[in-house]
């Protein structure tokens, strides 16, 4: 059968949800060595029985420097994903989204900060213990702004814009349920 390749590598429970929290988080700043980041959130995804998955996610990343602290949320992402296998399961997908928000805060400043897109990218393993999956995946999150200032100096006013993207890294755990 022509279906034959994909039948034999997709999962073959009912159906299966899952719900991931990240435990630790990855993340480096170019310009900034004593600025730490911790990420927070969720995705929780439906998994149909021939493996294709559809789901939200959201990462939020806590950034403490100094100088000031802040966050970074992606908004809600769909996400695509598939799984392969049964009892050990492999699982890898994509997602979207267009609202991120920021804290962001400059003192003194005319500061602006606009969401442009947000994106995930992840792919995981899970062993299932008959109605419970235990679940790690490795998570990779990305938001993009414009950001833009005003400054008075002197009686002059500098102005400058540009567009950042802010990436980083989580390992997440989950529990899933098949049924």
């Amino acid at each position: 059968s022509l279906y034959a390749p994909l039948a034999a590598f997709s999962a073959d429970d009912p159906s299966r949800a899952r719900l991931y929290i990240p435990v630790s988080t990855n993340v480096t700043f170019e310009a900034c060595t004593t600025c730490e980041g911790k990420a927070s959130g969720y995705a929780a995804q439906y998994v149909f029985g021939f493996g294709l998955g559809l789901g939200v996610a959201s990462s939020k990343l806590a950034i403490s420097s100094p100088n000031t602290d802040f966050s970074l949320d992606t908004g809600p992402m769909m996400d695509i994903g598939y799984t392969f296998g049964s009892d050990f399961t492999f699982t890898f997908g994509l997602g979207v989204g267009s609202s991120p928000t920021s804290d962001k805060f400059i003192p003194d400043v005319n500061y602006k900060i606009e969401g442009n897109s947000a994106s995930t990218s992840f792919f995981g393993l899970g062993y299932s213990f008959g109605s419970i999956e235990i679940l790690l995946a490795l998570r990779n999150s990305s938001a993009k702004f414009d950001e833009s200032y005003n400054i008075s100096v002197l009686g002059m006013s500098f102005a400058a814009s540009y567009a950042n993207e802010y990436q980083w890294q989580t390992t997440d755990i989950g529990i899933g349920f098949t049924f």
